[in-house]
């Protein structure tokens, strides 16, 4: 895959931002719309970097995944563009090389404003041919995150006496982000996508990128933070009751376990987060769910495992979404997730639940008939909203028909 020059050719000024963008994030393009803010360029050409000298055998991502994390990135921005002129190089890259390919693209006389972090401004003087390089073009240096205006001072001290005028700082937003710690979070579990836009972020799960994937006791622990005592015990009182039923039906342990961690993952989101969730992620809210908006905890609970948790198993996140009002098509895991909500053993004695107990190791569609018909049951009573589903659920369970 070749670059593509022909946007270039008519541009009377760019800026310039190159890295190795292992993932980008959204401070350098806080740092690059600072830029095109100041200097007005017609195009800022993001370049990840091919083969950089500088990092001296250290490893980094495969050059396709991070040009395609920088494409998404820039690609709703007018004024952004991502070239591929040094990944498409097999050798080295270098600074000076890639500012002369440029040089013959643009328009004679074009203007080139080379963002460079202000903190390793001095490093300029150590890359091969410096005074070319500033010959070419402004060097614009951005400051960074933690650096302290004495430390930055220093920095720029060498490089701002040898290129003088064509050396500048600009300071921009100050923005606590590395993709270092991007990297070091997302290998540990920890939050990173309020770090990175969103499609970036979902790249990075998709393509299990820095060690990106589920880790049961990691989810466990961010679980146990955030929710209610009672709501966690609640928890691992299904995951417990998930795998026995699991074991005695022959279905897959290790995605009951899953699903039933994160049943209630969104359980106890604030009424107006679930609505607003649910605008925002697409679930369509019918009567029902309009009216009864906490009803949405197991749909949004089902999309949060897939965006927050990397979950893309259907079968686990079909048993997340219908695990409290079940569907006419339950399959194995959706009945023993439901089933597991019911008599969890932490659950507070309530009418039908020895039954379900009893029967739950024997029958699992009859157990699941006497919870959802007992449920009903109760929320009829009490004059609270039975979903349609529930009702379709225990009509199939009836009729045998599940």
């Amino acid at each position: 895959m070749k670059t593509d020059p022909d946007y270039l050719k008519q541009c009377r000024s760019i800026a310039v931002m190159g890295g190795t963008f292992d993932p980008i994030h959204l401070g350098h393009l806080s740092a690059a719309e600072a830029v095109r803010r100041k200097y007005e360029p017609q195009r800022v050409l993001f370049i990840p970097s091919g083969k950089p000298p500088h990092k001296n055998g250290a490893a980094i991502s495969d050059g396709e995944h991070r040009y395609k994390m920088a494409l998404l990135a820039t690609a709703e921005h007018p004024h952004f563009d991502v070239s591929r002129v040094e990944l498409d190089k097999p050798e080295l890259s270098y600074t000076v090389e890639t500012l002369r390919t440029l040089r013959e693209l643009l328009p004679e006389g074009a203007d080139i404003f080379l963002i460079i972090g202000a903190d390793a401004a001095e490093e300029i003087l150590t890359w091969k041919k410096p005074d070319e390089i500033a010959a070419q073009c402004k060097l614009v240096a951005v400051t960074r995150p933690g650096v302290d205006a004495a430390s930055i001072e220093n920095h720029i001290a060498k490089p701002k006496r040898r290129f003088r005028k064509n050396f500048e700082i600009l300071n921009v937003p100050r923005m606590e982000i590395s993709a270092t710690e991007i990297r070091r979070r997302v290998s540990s579990g920890e939050p990173a996508r309020f770090m990175l836009p969103e499609k970036v972020f979902e790249y990075i799960k998709q393509n299990g990128l820095y060690g990106f994937g589920f880790d049961f006791e990691k989810a466990k622990m961010e679980l146990e933070s955030r929710l209610s005592e009672k709501r966690f015990k609640h928890t691992l009182g299904v995951v417990e009751e998930s795998e026995k039923l699991a074991v005695r039906y022959g279905a897959d342990v290790k995605k009951a376990r899953v699903a039933a961690l994160l049943h209630d993952c969104a359980k106890e989101f604030s009424n107006d987060k679930k609505r607003a969730l649910c605008a925002l992620w697409g679930i369509e809210l019918d009567e029902v769910l309009e009216a009864h908006i906490v009803l949405t905890h197991s749909l949004l609970g089902a999309e949060s495992a897939r965006r927050d948790y990397g979950i893309e198993d259907e079968e686990i996140l079909r048993a997340i979404r219908f695990h409290t009002a079940g569907s006419e098509e339950m399959g194995l895991l959706d009945k023993i997730i439901m089933l597991a909500d019911y008599i969890e053993p932490y659950r507070s004695d309530y009418p039908g639940l020895a039954k379900m107990r009893e029967v739950a190791y024997r029958d699992i569609n009859e157990a699941l008939r006497l919870g959802i018909s007992d449920v009903i049951k109760f929320l009829e009573q009490n004059g609270r909203a039975v979903h349609p589903r529930g009702r379709a659920a225990l009509k199939k369970l009836e009729e045998g028909n599940i």
